[in-house]
């Protein structure tokens, strides 16, 4: 089995990447497919309805692979912006929508786009023109709420601290400010729990910051639903 960037699995199927091709299993670990539909494909998302999963290209698109037949069925194009496209995704717990953080005007410019998982049609976008507010990950918990872990930027345009809110219908609500230094450590974890804590994630991790110790990385996992909750209860 190849070393893999993003890695996700269910009582099915087991999914990995390697940047330019995707690899399913079943469950006993037998190779059932191998595509080179998409580039600079590192991480993956499995539809809880269990018949597709989206994986993410840095390259400004995501590819949509069914299950079923195990091919792909689309690409979505979603920004012009081309590279570093590495922020959160997530489905709704019914499988129902497709929720992207995307950068649209710039590459320092993040916007939340809503997708009809039955076509992945854009349906709605966030932020697109703010210009302070930056999401970068997504969640819904298990009672199907949102919550959006990001930045903020002062009026120079830098990082003036990191933030934790819920998501409604008409945008972000219930914010908490959040100190950038522990901002910037809930973005790292979040990212390894992105790439499905991979092998290769980890070494990327390690030549970057060579004194963090990443051997036990998987038990810092937390959701957004349990960040919010903290900061709401300090408030």
């Amino acid at each position: 089995m190849p070393k893999f960037w993003g890695y996700v699995s269910n009582e099915e199927y087991a999914i990995g990447c390697t940047s330019t091709t995707v690899y399913v299993y079943d469950k006993e670990g037998k190779e059932l497919a191998q595509m080179k539909n998409i580039k600079y494909g590192y991480t993956i998302r499995l539809s809880p309805k269990k018949n597709c999963f989206v994986v993410k290209s840095t390259g400004a698109c995501f590819g949509v692979y069914s299950l079923d037949t195990l091919s792909l069925l689309k690409t979505v194009r979603y920004s012009h912006v081309d590279g570093g496209q590495d922020d959160g995704y997530c489905f709704s717990i019914d499988g129902n929508y497709f929720y992207n953080i995307e950068r649209q005007r710039k590459s320092t410019n993040h916007a939340i786009s809503i997708y009809d998982a039955s076509n992945f049609k854009r349906i709605k976008m966030f932020l697109e023109e703010d210009k302070q507010t930056e999401p970068c990950y997504i969640e819904m918990d298990t009672d199907g709420q949102l919550y959006v872990l990001g930045f903020l930027r002062n009026e120079n345009g830098i990082i003036d601290s990191g933030f934790i809110s819920k998501m409604g219908d008409t945008g972000l609500e219930a914010l908490y400010t959040i100190p950038v230094s522990e901002y910037e450590e809930y973005v790292s974890l979040k990212s390894f729990e992105l790439f499905g804590f991979t092998d290769k994630k980890k070494e990327l991790f390690s030549w970057e910051y060579p004194d963090v110790d990443t051997s036990k990385i998987e038990n810092t996992i937390f959701t957004l639903a349990q960040l919010w909750e903290q900061y709401q209860s300090a408030s």
